[in-house]
C-alpha cells in the first residue's frame, strides 16, 4: 500500500463520521419536532383515547368556522384634490401642506394602504392651520383647505375604524390559524404595547389632540404587530380551546356514570379513563389554556377599547367583545370549568383518586 493512499484512509474515515453525525443530529431534530403536537392535535387526541377507553365513538360535530366580517369601506370623500387647481396648488408652495396634497395625489397615493390614508388625514390636519394662517381668507384655495379640514376632522375616526378592519394584520386577529404560540408566549408583552399605542391614538382622535399624534408612529406599531403575529395566534388558540372543550364535555355527558363506576364491577375502565384525563387534559392542555387565559386577560380590555364601539355591523365580533357570559375570555373559562366539573362527578362517582 502506498504512502499516499494510507494518509487519504483517515480523511475517508472522518468524512464517513461527520456524515454520520450530520445525520444523527437531523434525525434527532426530525424525531424532537415530530414529537412536539400543536395543542389542537393534543385535543384530538385526548378525544380519540377518550373514545377508545369508553368504546363509545364521538359524534360528528360540526367544525370551527371563521368569523363573518362585515367589509369596512372607506367612505371619506375628499374634496380637495378637485377643488384646488394645479395653480392654486402653486399658491400653496410656501405650505408643507402643498407637497402632501402632491404626493397623495399621485398615483402611489391613490393605492395607498389603509394605514397610508389615516396617516395622510391625520397629517393634513396637522399642516392645515399654519397653511391657512398664511392664505388670503377670501381665496378659494383658502375656502377648499378650511372646507377639507373640518371634514377630515369629522371623518377622523371613520378612517381609524376602516384601519382596524383593513389593515392586513388588524383583520386577520379575528380568523383562525394553524400558527401556535410557544409556551413562553414570546410576543405578548410588545404587541401588549403596540395595541396600547393604538389605543392612545384613538382616545387622541376622540378628544381631537391632533398636535400630539405622532402620525409616523403607526407604521411601527403595525410591523411590531406583523412580526409576531400574537393576536391572531392567541384568539384563534382560544376560540379553538373552547370548541374542543365543548364538543368534549358533551360527549363525556352523553356517558352513563353509574353504569362506568357499578361498585360490582372492576374499575379497570374508570382507571384507564381517569389516566386519559391526566395525561392529556391534566397535564396538557390545563397549563396551556391557562397561560391563554392570562394573556387574555390582559389584552380583551384593549381588544374591547379598541374595537367593541365599531362592530354595530359586526354581529359575531360584537357577541366575542361585548360584556356578556358569550364573549370570548368568559367562554373559554366556562367552557374548562365545565370540563372539570364533569370530571369532579367522574372521580366522586367512582369513588377513585385523580392523583
Amino acid at each position: 500500500m502506498s504512502l499516499s493512499k494510507t494518509r487519504n484512509q483517515p480523511n475517508c474515515q472522518d468524512n464517513q463520521v461527520k456524515r454520520f453525525g450530520y445525520l444523527g443530529t437531523l434525525f434527532a431534530c426530525l424525531l424532537i419536532s415530530a414529537c412536539s403536537d400543536k395543542p389542537t392535535d393534543i385535543n384530538e387526541q385526548y378525544q380519540q383515547r377518550l373514545a377508545t377507553a369508553l368504546d363509545k365513538p364521538l359524534p360528528v360535530t360540526p367544525p370551527l368556522n371563521n368569523l363573518k366580517l362585515t367589509p369596512v369601506h372607506n367612505n371619506v370623500n375628499s374634496a380637495t384634490a378637485q377643488q384646488l387647481s394645479i395653480v392654486q396648488l402653486a399658491q400653496l408652495s410656501h405650505c408643507k401642506l402643498n407637497t402632501l396634497i402632491a404626493e397623495h395625489n399621485s398615483q402611489l397615493g391613490k393605492v395607498a394602504s389603509s394605514a397610508g390614508q389615516l396617516t395622510y388625514q391625520i397629517q393634513f390636519i396637522q399642516l392645515a392651520p399654519s397653511c391657512l394662517e398664511k392664505l388670503n381668507s377670501e381665496s378659494k384655495s383658502y375656502q377648499a383647505i378650511k372646507h377639507e379640514l373640518a371634514n377630515k376632522k369629522q371623518q377622523l375616526l371613520k378612517q381609524f375604524n376602516h384601519l382596524l378592519y383593513n389593515d392586513p394584520e388588524l383583520k386577520r386577529t379575528w380568523q383562525l390559524t394553524s400558527y401556535a404560540l410557544d409556551n413562553n408566549l414570546a410576543g405578548l408583552v410588545e404587541t401588549e404595547l403596540a395595541l396600547q399605542n393604538l389605543l392612545t391614538l384613538k382616545q387622541q382622535i376622540i378628544q381631537q389632540q391632533y398636535t400630539q399624534i405622532d402620525s409616523q408612529a403607526l407604521y411601527p406599531q403595525l410591523s411590531q404587530l406583523r412580526q409576531f403575529n400574537f393576536n391572531q395566534a392567541l384568539v384563534s388558540a382560544v376560540r379553538q380551546q373552547t370548541y374542543f372543550n365543548h364538543s368534549t364535555s358533551r360527549y363525556l355527558t352523553s356517558i352513563d356514570l353509574r353504569a362506568l363506576c357499578n361498585p360490582l364491577k372492576n374499575k379497570r375502565q374508570a382507571q384507564i379513563v381517569s389516566n386519559v384525563f391526566k395525561k392529556y387534559y391534566l397535564s396538557q392542555l390545563q397549563p396551556y389554556q391557562a397561560q391563554l387565559s392570562g394573556a387574555l386577560e390582559r389584552l380583551m380590555p384593549l381588544y374591547q377599547a379598541l374595537w367593541l364601539d365599531s362592530t354595530t355591523n359586526q354581529p359575531e365580533l360584537r357577541a366575542l367583545l361585548q360584556q356578556q357570559p358569550s364573549n370570548l375570555l368568559t367562554a373559554f373559562k366556562e367552557s374548562a370549568k365545565t370540563h372539570v366539573t364533569w370530571w369532579q362527578k367522574f372521580y366522586k362517582k367512582c369513588e377513585i383518586s385523580p392523583i
